[in-house]
Protein backbone atom coordinates (compact mmCIF):
# COMPACT_ATOMS: atom_id res chain seq x y z
CA UNK A 1 0.00 0.00 0.00
CA UNK A 2 1.47 3.47 -1.14
CA UNK A 3 2.31 5.60 1.60
CA UNK A 4 4.41 8.73 2.16
CA UNK A 5 5.89 11.82 4.40
CA UNK A 6 3.59 14.14 5.22
CA UNK A 7 4.70 16.68 8.20
CA UNK A 8 7.10 13.94 9.41
CA UNK A 9 4.32 11.52 9.33
CA UNK A 10 3.47 9.24 7.36
CA UNK A 11 -0.02 9.33 5.15
CA UNK A 12 -1.56 7.08 2.59
CA UNK A 13 -1.43 8.33 -0.51
CA UNK A 14 -4.97 8.84 -2.53
CA UNK A 15 -3.75 9.84 -5.95
CA UNK A 16 -2.06 6.37 -6.10
CA UNK A 17 -6.08 4.79 -5.64
CA UNK A 18 -7.50 6.85 -7.97
CA UNK A 19 -4.83 6.49 -10.43
CA UNK A 20 -5.05 2.50 -10.01
CA UNK A 21 -9.27 2.76 -10.01
CA UNK A 22 -8.98 4.63 -13.47
CA UNK A 23 -6.22 2.28 -14.75
CA UNK A 24 -8.31 -0.49 -14.47
CA UNK A 25 -11.64 0.79 -15.67
CA UNK A 26 -9.88 1.43 -18.59
CA UNK A 27 -8.21 -1.69 -19.10
CA UNK A 28 -12.17 -3.30 -18.12
CA UNK A 29 -13.28 -1.15 -21.02
CA UNK A 30 -10.57 -2.48 -22.80
CA UNK A 31 -11.32 -5.98 -22.89
CA UNK A 32 -14.78 -4.93 -23.42
CA UNK A 33 -14.29 -3.39 -26.57
CA UNK A 34 -12.26 -6.21 -27.36
CA UNK A 35 -14.78 -8.86 -26.50
CA UNK A 36 -17.02 -6.73 -28.79
CA UNK A 37 -15.31 -6.34 -31.99
CA UNK A 38 -14.40 -10.17 -31.67
CA UNK A 39 -18.17 -11.10 -31.41
CA UNK A 40 -18.46 -8.57 -34.34
CA UNK A 41 -15.87 -10.37 -36.27
CA UNK A 42 -17.40 -13.63 -35.51
CA UNK A 43 -20.41 -12.97 -36.77
CA UNK A 44 -19.59 -11.33 -39.44
CA UNK A 45 -17.28 -14.21 -40.54
CA UNK A 46 -20.58 -16.96 -39.98
CA UNK A 47 -22.32 -14.40 -41.95
CA UNK A 48 -19.61 -14.73 -45.43
CA UNK A 49 -19.83 -18.59 -44.89
CA UNK A 50 -23.54 -18.81 -44.67
CA UNK A 51 -23.67 -16.33 -47.83
CA UNK A 52 -21.11 -19.10 -49.12
CA UNK A 53 -22.93 -21.90 -48.52
CA UNK A 54 -26.47 -20.12 -49.80
CA UNK A 55 -24.01 -19.80 -53.25
CA UNK A 56 -23.06 -23.07 -53.71
CA UNK A 57 -26.11 -24.58 -53.29
CA UNK A 58 -28.14 -22.57 -55.64
CA UNK A 59 -25.03 -23.25 -58.04
CA UNK A 60 -25.36 -26.41 -57.21
CA UNK A 61 -29.41 -27.19 -58.00
CA UNK A 62 -28.84 -24.82 -61.08
CA UNK A 63 -26.16 -27.37 -62.60
CA UNK A 64 -28.37 -30.36 -61.84
CA UNK A 65 -31.27 -28.79 -63.69
CA UNK A 66 -29.56 -27.88 -66.29
CA UNK A 67 -28.05 -31.57 -66.65
CA UNK A 68 -31.91 -32.92 -65.92
CA UNK A 69 -32.76 -30.63 -68.76
CA UNK A 70 -29.86 -31.29 -70.88
CA UNK A 71 -29.93 -34.71 -70.90
CA UNK A 72 -32.98 -37.36 -72.33
CA UNK A 73 -35.05 -39.51 -70.08
CA UNK A 74 -34.78 -42.95 -70.60
CA UNK A 75 -37.82 -43.51 -72.19
CA UNK A 76 -36.95 -40.26 -74.67
CA UNK A 77 -34.21 -42.34 -75.37
CA UNK A 78 -35.99 -45.69 -75.55
CA UNK A 79 -38.35 -43.93 -78.80
CA UNK A 80 -35.18 -42.84 -80.22
CA UNK A 81 -33.83 -46.61 -80.01
CA UNK A 82 -36.49 -48.02 -81.74
CA UNK A 83 -35.89 -46.94 -85.02
CA UNK A 84 -33.79 -49.14 -86.67
CA UNK A 85 -35.37 -51.82 -85.05
CA UNK A 86 -39.14 -51.56 -86.55
CA UNK A 87 -40.33 -53.45 -89.29
CA UNK A 88 -40.02 -52.06 -92.78
CA UNK A 89 -42.51 -53.93 -94.36
CA UNK A 90 -45.31 -53.50 -91.20
CA UNK A 91 -46.48 -50.20 -89.49
CA UNK A 92 -44.47 -50.32 -86.08
CA UNK A 93 -46.10 -49.85 -82.64
CA UNK A 94 -46.41 -46.75 -81.55
CA UNK A 95 -42.82 -45.74 -80.22
CA UNK A 96 -44.05 -43.92 -77.52
CA UNK A 97 -46.41 -46.33 -76.12
CA UNK A 98 -43.82 -49.06 -75.98
CA UNK A 99 -41.03 -46.69 -74.85
CA UNK A 100 -43.46 -45.78 -71.65
CA UNK A 101 -43.89 -49.54 -71.00
CA UNK A 102 -40.51 -50.35 -71.32
CA UNK A 103 -39.58 -47.22 -68.64
CA UNK A 104 -42.45 -48.18 -66.57
CA UNK A 105 -41.34 -52.06 -65.63
CA UNK A 106 -40.17 -52.31 -61.67
CA UNK A 107 -36.53 -51.57 -61.10
CA UNK A 108 -35.78 -50.78 -64.64
CA UNK A 109 -32.25 -50.36 -65.72
CA UNK A 110 -30.69 -49.31 -69.07
CA UNK A 111 -29.66 -52.94 -69.51
CA UNK A 112 -32.59 -54.39 -68.74
CA UNK A 113 -34.57 -51.91 -70.88
CA UNK A 114 -32.04 -52.47 -73.23
CA UNK A 115 -32.56 -56.42 -73.71
CA UNK A 116 -36.86 -56.01 -73.30
CA UNK A 117 -36.41 -54.08 -76.69
CA UNK A 118 -34.26 -56.62 -78.18
CA UNK A 119 -36.31 -59.45 -77.73
CA UNK A 120 -38.99 -57.64 -79.24
CA UNK A 121 -37.22 -56.01 -82.20
CA UNK A 122 -36.06 -59.98 -82.81
CA UNK A 123 -39.32 -61.75 -81.94
CA UNK A 124 -41.75 -59.54 -84.17
CA UNK A 125 -39.82 -56.29 -85.62
CA UNK A 126 -41.93 -54.05 -83.75
CA UNK A 127 -45.16 -54.91 -85.80
CA UNK A 128 -48.00 -53.01 -85.12
CA UNK A 129 -50.33 -55.98 -86.65
CA UNK A 130 -47.76 -58.49 -84.55
CA UNK A 131 -48.94 -56.95 -81.15
CA UNK A 132 -52.73 -57.57 -82.36
CA UNK A 133 -52.66 -60.90 -83.50
CA UNK A 134 -53.64 -60.54 -86.85
CA UNK A 135 -50.82 -63.33 -88.38
CA UNK A 136 -50.40 -65.00 -91.78
CA UNK A 137 -51.03 -68.36 -91.59
CA UNK A 138 -46.96 -68.99 -91.22
CA UNK A 139 -46.70 -66.40 -88.37
CA UNK A 140 -46.78 -66.47 -84.81
CA UNK A 141 -45.45 -70.28 -84.73
CA UNK A 142 -48.45 -71.55 -86.35
CA UNK A 143 -49.50 -75.04 -86.59
CA UNK A 144 -52.97 -77.31 -87.56
CA UNK A 145 -54.97 -78.59 -85.14
CA UNK A 146 -57.14 -81.73 -86.09
CA UNK A 147 -59.91 -79.56 -87.94
CA UNK A 148 -56.80 -78.36 -90.39
CA UNK A 149 -57.72 -74.84 -88.66
CA UNK A 150 -54.58 -72.55 -88.13
CA UNK A 151 -53.24 -72.13 -84.80
CA UNK A 152 -50.77 -69.56 -83.51
CA UNK A 153 -48.56 -70.67 -80.15
CA UNK A 154 -47.22 -67.28 -80.33
CA UNK A 155 -48.59 -64.23 -78.42
CA UNK A 156 -47.77 -60.34 -79.02
CA UNK A 157 -44.51 -58.40 -79.61
CA UNK A 158 -42.52 -60.67 -77.46
CA UNK A 159 -44.19 -64.09 -79.11
CA UNK A 160 -44.76 -65.34 -75.88
CA UNK A 161 -45.94 -68.79 -75.49
CA UNK A 162 -48.89 -69.31 -73.35
CA UNK A 163 -48.25 -71.02 -69.41
CA UNK A 164 -49.49 -71.01 -66.38
CA UNK A 165 -47.80 -68.10 -65.35
CA UNK A 166 -49.48 -65.67 -68.04
CA UNK A 167 -52.68 -67.47 -68.74
CA UNK A 168 -54.51 -64.83 -67.68
CA UNK A 169 -52.60 -62.12 -69.52
CA UNK A 170 -52.35 -64.04 -73.10
CA UNK A 171 -53.12 -62.92 -75.92
CA UNK A 172 -54.21 -59.37 -75.10
CA UNK A 173 -53.30 -56.43 -77.60
CA UNK A 174 -52.70 -54.60 -74.84
CA UNK A 175 -48.91 -53.25 -75.19
CA UNK A 176 -48.10 -52.66 -71.60
CA UNK A 177 -49.58 -55.66 -70.62
CA UNK A 178 -47.25 -57.50 -73.46
CA UNK A 179 -44.32 -55.85 -72.00
CA UNK A 180 -45.33 -56.44 -68.18
CA UNK A 181 -45.67 -60.28 -68.50
CA UNK A 182 -42.17 -60.02 -71.58
CA UNK A 183 -40.48 -58.53 -68.35
CA UNK A 184 -41.16 -60.84 -65.60
CA UNK A 185 -40.35 -64.05 -68.87
CA UNK A 186 -36.85 -62.51 -69.32
CA UNK A 187 -36.68 -62.40 -65.37
CA UNK A 188 -37.14 -65.61 -64.90
CA UNK A 189 -34.75 -67.00 -67.40
CA UNK A 190 -32.57 -64.97 -65.69
CA UNK A 191 -32.28 -66.61 -62.27
CA UNK A 192 -33.02 -69.74 -64.42
CA UNK A 193 -29.37 -69.32 -65.66
CA UNK A 194 -27.63 -67.01 -63.22
CA UNK A 195 -29.05 -67.49 -59.97
CA UNK A 196 -28.28 -69.74 -56.82
CA UNK A 197 -24.37 -68.72 -56.80
CA UNK A 198 -23.89 -68.72 -60.68
CA UNK A 199 -21.61 -66.81 -62.09
CA UNK A 200 -23.28 -63.00 -63.95
CA UNK A 201 -20.46 -62.62 -65.89
CA UNK A 202 -22.11 -63.64 -69.13
CA UNK A 203 -25.92 -63.37 -67.85
CA UNK A 204 -27.81 -61.71 -71.82
CA UNK A 205 -26.49 -64.70 -73.44
CA UNK A 206 -27.58 -66.89 -70.98
CA UNK A 207 -30.97 -65.23 -70.63
CA UNK A 208 -31.31 -64.73 -74.06
CA UNK A 209 -31.07 -68.73 -74.42
CA UNK A 210 -33.32 -69.80 -71.05
CA UNK A 211 -36.09 -67.07 -72.77
CA UNK A 212 -35.71 -69.36 -76.51
CA UNK A 213 -35.92 -72.80 -74.30
CA UNK A 214 -32.63 -73.56 -74.68
CA UNK A 215 -29.72 -74.30 -72.62
CA UNK A 216 -27.79 -71.60 -70.50
CA UNK A 217 -24.68 -72.15 -72.48
CA UNK A 218 -25.71 -72.87 -75.95
CA UNK A 219 -24.75 -71.68 -79.13
CA UNK A 220 -27.45 -71.04 -82.12
CA UNK A 221 -27.69 -68.76 -85.27
CA UNK A 222 -29.59 -65.89 -83.63
CA UNK A 223 -28.31 -65.59 -81.06
CA UNK A 224 -24.75 -63.80 -82.15
CA UNK A 225 -27.59 -61.19 -84.26
CA UNK A 226 -29.52 -61.02 -81.07
CA UNK A 227 -26.37 -59.71 -78.76
CA UNK A 228 -25.17 -57.65 -81.42
CA UNK A 229 -28.38 -55.71 -81.27
CA UNK A 230 -28.15 -55.81 -77.48
CA UNK A 231 -24.59 -53.46 -77.59
CA UNK A 232 -26.31 -51.53 -80.44
CA UNK A 233 -29.73 -50.90 -78.35
CA UNK A 234 -27.66 -50.49 -75.01
CA UNK A 235 -25.06 -47.88 -76.41
CA UNK A 236 -28.13 -46.23 -77.77
CA UNK A 237 -29.70 -45.88 -74.05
Amino acid sequence: MPWRLFSGLPCYDLSYDLLTSNERSENIVSRERISTEEAYFGLDRLRRAILAACAAFAIGLWFTSFAGAAAPSLMERLIAAQAPLQSKIDEPVDARELATAIASVPKITREWAALILTVAAHESSLSARIARGEYKDYEGDSFRNREGKVQHRAWGLWQAHKNRLNDTAWGSPDITVQTEEAARALRRAFYTCNGKGRSHSDWVRSTLNSYSGRRCDASWPGLEKRLKTYQHVLHAL
